[in-house]
């Protein structure tokens, strides 16, 4: 129990820091991610044992201080928080860090520049290589199609990322697209967003969101998730005019 009460809140210390450390860009994003997987894992380990320790003495009828379990609970947050930001996924997200709705022709960044801002990946579409994993991944983001007329469309898509919390950093209203930045809630990493609304033959618009990650190989699914719910939070604007 000694060593537990050492170990936990070197643990769940250090990964409160890394997190910090990158949002306030201290320390290098791949160095934040390191040392918060270590945290998690010495957490976790804690975690288990603590429980362990803490059945044993209930089972043995002897007392145990109110210390320690607060010190498991605080050291259950850190792979809570974790598991939380990667979506609980069962499954191993692709590696991936660029989603679009219509892979053949992606929307193209023209307010965000590689040069304005630091950034490892490239705004540049890697085509067939990255589409061909993005079917297999995410079969379900494709291009939104909808009766409503593109003007109406566009509004509506400006107010539905707003009301998600994305940054417009550029809007064209004769090209009906705009783009945004957002920020994920742990380590602050930013992500580009583009979002391009095109006329139909009868009338309607057809919408396509591109989202992408500055850094990263793999962005656990993030990307797909904010298109979804982009396109759930318009389509649910759509529905309540009519």
């Amino acid at each position: 129990m000694k060593l537990i009460n050492w170990i936990g809140p070197i643990a769940f210390l250090i990964g409160v820091l890394a997190t910090l450390g990158h949002r306030f860009g201290l320390i290098h994003y791949r160095l934040s991610m390191m040392v918060f997987a270590f945290a998690v894992i010495v957490c976790v380990l804690v975690v288990v044992a603590g429980i362990l320790i803490i059945g044993f003495s209930m089972y043995k009828k002897q007392q145990f201080q109110i210390e320690f379990v607060v010190l498991v609970l605080a050291c259950s947050l850190v792979p809570i928080i974790a598991l939380s930001s990667a979506g609980f996924s069962v499954t191993k997200p692709p590696m991936i860090h660029d989603i679009t709705t219509d892979t053949h022709n992606p929307p193209v960044f023209k307010f965000i520049q590689s040069s304005n801002v630091y950034r490892v990946n490239s705004l540049i579409y890697a085509g067939e290589k990255v589409s061909a994993i993005q079917r297999r991944a995410y079969p379900d983001i494709k291009t939104f199609k909808t009766h409503s007329p593109p003007r109406l469309v566009y509004q509506k898509a400006l107010f539905s990322g707003a009301v998600l919390g994305w940054e417009i950093v550029g809007n064209d209203l004769a090209d009906l697209r705009f783009e945004a930045v957002t920020t994920t809630p742990l380590f602050g990493f930013v992500d580009d967003i583009v979002v391009r609304i095109m006329p139909l033959p009868d009338g309607g618009s057809a919408v396509d969101v591109r989202s992408m990650s500055r850094v990263g190989v793999t962005d656990l699914g993030a990307n797909a998730k904010r298109i979804r719910h982009f396109l759930s939070r318009l389509e649910e604007e759509l529905i309540m005019l009519q």
